[in-house]
């Protein structure tokens, strides 16, 4: 990749960006903040007032009470929720210098978090280490006591907490090193102050004041370097630092208080207005950052209603239920499943329920209920313990459309009846995510039967980054076996595609866009769907040596048959024609990620061919 275009790729990036991240890293490298933020000393408890005993705590009617008990019961047991698929050992309290990824010990807790390495750790991926110090696990064990009051689930509150802190003095050790993370653990735990308030009459102690504002300190003076990413960072951060300030305001600090919670919401606002395009599309195109975006944003804005709060920009707001009507539109109706879209890392924040890991739903109800200011579709346990379960005044559920063009950020969606597909459109006004241009996914009667195939885990082998990030990862056509935009980090790919012939028929459900690469490879990709079937016309130009269609199929238990130009098992048939001669047509074994540090394989159907072609792909359902 030539100078010139790198320059283009980090020009994109944008020159204030780059300026905010430059001076956090000289100031990083001058010890600045060594000395902006100093080591503290071990908070002590208690965090929080315990009505006495007689005073048993209530909880929603529609609770599963028993299931919370079990889960806190499992924490008390010394299990965690990791990576919101499935638990894994931890103990209690959790060894929190240790990765839940390869139970290896950081040995580098008693430094500064400045001086601690982004991924040369001990045990490998840094989030092996964060996940237990999100403190979903506090969450788990408060909507345990609420749903039982049991001494040892309260105790569990106390243990859970003291030693945390015993463990993570102020700004020492890895758990301190991200404002993100900081960020996440902070809002967790103000959500289960406000839980154990609202339902079991609990109330804050001076030491969970203390542990709220050395959150805050350490945020703070770091957002530039959040801003400057363009992702969830900012909007998460900013969040925290407003929830932050307004707990901090009625029960500590009013002056610090009033103090973040401006910052933050000057930052939320902001972010908001530049990172949710006015179609709802988020900067990271993830439909899993998708919606932690909306989250934090969705328990600022319960925050704010609960504390009496002047209501956020008109500007926001309309950016906000525009984001709703976005993850509503990609929320499978029947399964509550989303595309597996961009970067994933596991993250699934507030979880007051006992959906699963990719159910979207929750999330939308939650949004929707603000932003929209729709009732509920369904019984929904996190409105309920929120109190946001009544009083809705619109209609139920927002609405989104069958087929739409949603440009900003670079999707089309088609639908007809018992099926909808999402085709992605190679325009990026934020750095992308995946080489995933022109990538197809098919929904069926609630089952994704044609997907993407996640991200895997970003401390991964480098061909596994390349894979799970790259083309080949795709329902797309990869030129020569590379990419389709050059990678120049870890989180980095330049010379950004953009969309050549981009064109919508609502009436056929048809949907079209090219792309040209800066090899001089051309890609024309046009989508039409109807009831039991979905063609798809690839016009295929620009190869040197070789080009590739891939068909990434849900797994079938029942097996599958590849031969003759047809691919078919017992709920799918697809057809490939090609204008050239096929070089090759076989399924070959390929992976996906579904959650985070995991991988599983899945069959992909490979179609190469050899000369520029038109290729023809009817795919059949049971309609």
């Amino acid at each position: 990749m030539s100078a010139l275009a790198k320059a283009r790729t980090y020009w994109r990036l944008g020159p204030a960006n780059l300026a905010r991240a430059a001076l956090y890293r000289a100031l990083l490298r001058a010890g600045h903040y060594r000395r902006r933020m100093p080591l503290g000393e071990p908070l002590r408890g208690p965090f929080f007032v315990f009505p006495e005993d007689s005073e048993a705590p209530h909880r929603p009617a529609i609770t599963d009470a028993a299931a919370w008990t079990a889960k806190a019961q499992r924490v008390l047991g010394g299990e965690l929720p990791v990576f919101s698929n499935g638990w894994r050992e931890a103990g209690f309290p959790p060894r929190w210098q240790r990765s839940l990824i390869t139970q290896v010990d950081e040995p580098s807790r008693a430094l500064h978090w400045s001086m601690l390495p982004d991924f040369a750790l001990a045990g490998g991926d840094v989030k092996g280490y964060w996940e237990s110090s999100r403190f979903d696990g506090l969450l788990i064990l408060a909507l345990g006591w609420l749903c039982s009051g049991r001494i040892d689930l309260r105790e569990g509150i106390a243990r859970w907490l003291e030693d945390w802190c015993a463990q993570n003095p102020a700004n020492t050790g890895l758990q301190w090193k991200c404002g993100q993370e900081t960020g996440l653990r902070l809002m967790h735990t103000l959500l289960a102050a406000d839980l154990l308030a609202r339902w079991g009459g609990v109330k804050p102690a001076p030491a969970l004041t203390d542990f709220v504002c050395q959150h805050a300190e350490r945020i703070a003076p770091t957002m530039l370097y959040a801003v400057a990413q363009d992702n969830n960072h900012g909007t998460s951060e900013a969040a925290a630092l407003y929830v932050a300030g307004l707990f901090l305001a009625r029960h500590g600090d009013t002056a610090a208080g009033r103090r973040y919670a401006a910052l933050g919401r000057r930052w939320l606002e902001e972010r908001v207005g530049r990172l949710v395009m006015p179609d709802g599309s988020f900067s990271q195109h993830s439909t899993n950052y998708h919606r932690l975006m909306l989250d934090t944003c969705a328990l600022a804005e319960t925050a704010r209603r609960e504390h009496g709060e002047p209501a956020f920009s008109a500007a926001a707001v309309e950016r906000l239920a525009a984001a709703t009507r976005w993850l509503a539109a990609w929320t499978d109706p029947q399964s509550g499943d989303a595309p597996n879209l961009g970067a994933n890392d596991g993250a699934r924040l507030f979880v007051l329920d006992g959906s699963a890991y990719r159910d979207f739903r929750p999330s939308v109800r939650w949004a929707a209920r603000l932003f929209l200011d729709t009732a509920p579709d369904a019984a929904d346990e996190r409105l309920a313990w929120l109190g946001l379960d009544q009083d809705a005044r619109g209609e139920a559920g927002p609405r989104t459309h069958a087929t739409q063009l949603l440009a900003d950020g670079g999707y089309a969606r088609l639908g007809t009846s018992g099926a909808w597909a999402l085709l992605r459109l190679p325009r990026f006004r934020f750095r992308p995510s995946h080489a995933d241009a022109l990538h197809l996914d098919l929904w069926i009667d609630g089952a994704n039967r044609l997907r993407d195939g996640g991200s895997f885990s970003y401390n991964a082998e480098d061909h596994w980054l390349r894979y799970f990030g790259g083309t080949a990862s795709h329902n797309t056509v990869q030129f020569d076996g590379r990419d389709q935009m050059p990678r120049l980090s870890r989180f980095l790919f330049g010379d950004w595609l953009v969309a050549e012939e981009l064109t919508l028929d609502e009436a056929s459900t048809t949907v079209s866009a090219a792309y040209r690469d800066s090899q001089g490879a051309r890609h024309r990709r046009r989508v039409r769907l109807e009831p039991g079937r979905c063609v798809v016309v690839d016009e295929v130009a620009g190869l040197r040596d070789k080009a590739v269609l891939r068909w990434r199929i849900a797994p079938d238990p029942g097996g599958w048959c590849c031969a003759d130009g047809v691919w078919s098992d017992a709920r799918l048939r697809i057809a490939v024609r090609s204008s050239a001669p096929l070089a090759r047509f076989e399924c070959v074994e390929g992976w996906e990620s579904r959650h985070y540090d995991e991988k599983t394989p899945l069959p992909v159907l490979e179609v190469e061919i050899g000369a520029d072609a038109t290729l023809t792909t009817e795919i059949t359902w049971p309609a």
